[in-house]
């Protein structure tokens, strides 16, 4: 498949400020961060909370400005692209907020939100924009009258189905979900999956699938990238890194993740990750690792490729098979 979004390299500074009577370091959110996203595929993040995920995915989305590295598009080169280049080139790129109903405007009727982004995107036409409403309001499963409903009148998943015809509407390419399942009821949440299952392959729509819920990523994603402290310490397809994880880390998060009438069979994580002011020397994830010796503290680790497709950044890894 081909490449549609692709990061090289990708630094994120948060928090610096630098100037004649001020100067204060930040902190790296995300640190050399690469990765491939193919056209028609859904790939994953996963990690603890501040891990970075959600500023890598603001940084492809273009709301971040990246410190360093580059992002490609469709091959071409979206960094340090002007505001107004950049938001022509990135119209293909959407983002749907873990919140929906935070996105919403309270005071706005749901048709007129809906409205309000095919205007800023050109289409003037009352007529037209009625029809694509309600083209797009059965094609996420919900009856056209809801539009004139507000955002507190519709539940948690009639929100997000909001949210996904919101961005829709905009015919993008690349859709980044943020936590989509997350606070949903098991069977609306099997329902949202679903649906974006449906969703994907009827607009030809590839995601950017960032949570927390090991369970869900498994179920719906063709490629993991495993964040720890900015950095993707493990990468590989999906049944692969669930059937065999290399790194500490993953299989610490896998044995955390909760599996009715089964037993971990590794350690689970150790204390909290560390603060990004105070990123430990070596390799970061050492102090919480039941791996970790003193080549760990001394140095950071390379990426290794273990098979195709696959690959982790760790001194060990061959012990964590």
């Amino acid at each position: 498949m081909a490449e549609l979004i692709a990061a090289r390299d990708l630094v994120v500074e948060l928090g610096a400020e630098r100037g004649l009577l001020k100067r204060r370091a930040g902190v790296r959110a995300v640190d050399g961060v690469s990765l491939s996203v193919a056209a028609g595929e859904t790939f994953g993040v996963v990690g603890e909370s501040g891990c970075g995920k959600t500023t890598l995915a603001r940084t492809l989305l273009g709301l971040q400005r990246e410190s360093g590295g580059e992002i490609r598009l469709e091959g071409a080169l979206v960094s340090g692209a002007s505001p107004a280049q950049a938001r022509r080139q990135r119209a293909a790129v959407q983002y749907v907020h873990q919140d929906p109903g935070a996105a919403l405007d309270p005071w706005w009727r749901v048709g007129a939100t809906l409205a309000e982004g095919l205007r800023i995107q050109g289409t003037t036409d009352r007529a037209e924009a009625t029809v694509r409403i309600a083209e797009i309001l059965r094609a996420v499963g919900l009856d056209p009258a809801l539009g004139d409903r507000y955002p507190h009148e519709l539940s948690g998943g009639q929100q997000r189905r909001i949210g996904l015809a919101r961005i829709l509407l905009l015919r993008p390419k690349l859709v980044i979900l943020d936590e989509p399942t997350a606070g949903l009821d098991l069977s609306v949440q099997a329902a949202v999956l679903r649906l974006l299952r449906d969703l994907r392959d009827r607009f030809g729509l590839t995601y950017l699938f960032i949570s927390h819920d090991l369970s869900v990523v498994r179920r719906v994603c063709d490629q993991v990238a495993v964040m720890y402290l900015g950095r993707i310490v493990e990468q590989a397809p999906t049944a692969e890194l669930f059937a065999q994880p290399r790194h500490p880390y993953t299989r610490a998060l896998l044995a955390a993740a909760p599996r009715l009438g089964a037993q971990a069979s590794v350690p689970g994580l150790r204390g909290d990750p560390p603060s990004l002011r105070a990123i430990p020397s070596g390799c970061r994830f050492h102090p919480r690792c039941p791996l970790a010796d003193a080549i760990c503290a001394a140095e950071e680790p390379t990426k290794q490729s273990v098979a195709a497709g696959h690959d982790v950044c760790c001194h060990h890894w061959r012990d964590a098979a």
